[in-house]
C-alpha cells in the first residue's frame, strides 16, 4: 500500500521521495504559514506518513494483516523550514525485533519511529517520535 495515495496525503501533496527519504513535500507557497516558512502541521503530516509508510514497508507480511493507530507523537522544530523538505526513518534492530516479539505473543504491540525532516540542505528541520498501536485484526 502507498500511503501517498490516502485523500488526506493526495491533499496536502504528500509525494514518495527517492534513497533514504521516504517521502517529501515541494517546494510550494501553499506549505508555508504567516512566517513564510514550511507550516508546523504540514512538517509534522509528513512526518507522520513517513512513519506509517515506513511501517509497510518493513512489515510487508504483516500490513494488511494489522490495524494500525497512531497513539502519541514527540515533535521538536529545530530551525525554520524554507523550500522542499524530506522525511526519513531511523528505527534500531532492537525495536523492530521487540515489535515482533510483543506482536506475536500479544496480538498488539507498539512502536516507536523516530523521523527526521529536512530541507534541501539536508539540515535537520523537526525531528518526531512517533508512536504507533498495532493490533491484529481478528478473523
Amino acid at each position: 500500500m502507498d500511503l501517498a495515495a490516502i485523500p488526506f496525503a493526495k491533499l496536502i501533496g504528500i509525494t514518495p521521495s527517492n534513497n533514504e527519504f521516504i517521502f517529501e513535500l515541494v517546494d510550494d507557497v501553499k506549505y508555508t504559514n504567516h512566517l513564510g516558512t514550511v507550516a508546523a502541521a504540514a512538517q509534522f503530516s509528513l512526518a507522520e506518513f513517513a512513519s506509517g509508510q515506513w511501517m509497510i514497508n518493513t512489515f510487508p507480511d504483516i500490513a494488511p494483516k494489522v490495524i494500525p493507530v497512531l497513539r502519541k507523537s514527540e515533535v521538536k522544530f529545530k530551525k525554520p523550514a524554507f523550500g522542499k523538505v524530506r522525511a526519513k526513518v531511523n528505527v534500531s534492530n532492537e525495536v523492530i525485533l521487540q515489535f515482533n516479539h510483543q506482536l506475536t505473543q500479544s496480538k498488539r504491540a507498539l512502536i516507536s519511529i523516530n523521523v527526521l525532516v529536512v530541507n534541501d540542505h539536508d539540515e535537520a528541520v523537526m525531528s518526531g517520535i512517533y508512536e504507533w498501536f498495532i493490533q491484529l485484526k481478528q478473523d
